[in-house]
């Protein structure tokens, strides 16, 4: 077991804590400024799968982890798989319907 993934697994709990806590008014939450139990599943599987890689690839999977930290503390990698976009505000048109006799 690879031990050297515990400080990027801790590392990114605590971004995800810390963003659940700042973004906690999304609208597939239904507790604001709590983190989505999702999100730390994802984050476990992800991270013990890392775990897993013995021998010559531990250093690659601790590089791999760090970089995941990063992408999630710049919200490239969203752990619950939304996509964080930017939409334009929808313009309503009403239309007068014709009264026929």
């Amino acid at each position: 077991m690879n031990k050297s993934i515990l400080p990027p697994w801790l590392a990114a709990i605590a971004i995800i804590t810390y963003r659940g806590a700042k973004n906690g008014n999304a609208a597939n939450n239904p507790v604001p400024h709590f983190t989505l139990p999702a999100d730390y599943v994802g984050a476990f599987f992800v991270f013990g799968a890392l775990s897993l890689m013995s021998g010559e690839l531990e250093q690659i999977a601790q590089i791999t982890a760090w970089g995941l930290d990063v992408a999630i503390l710049l919200n490239l990698w969203n752990p619950n798989g939304t996509v964080k976009t930017t939409t334009a505000p929808v313009k309503t048109t009403t239309t007068a319907k014709a009264a026929t006799k």
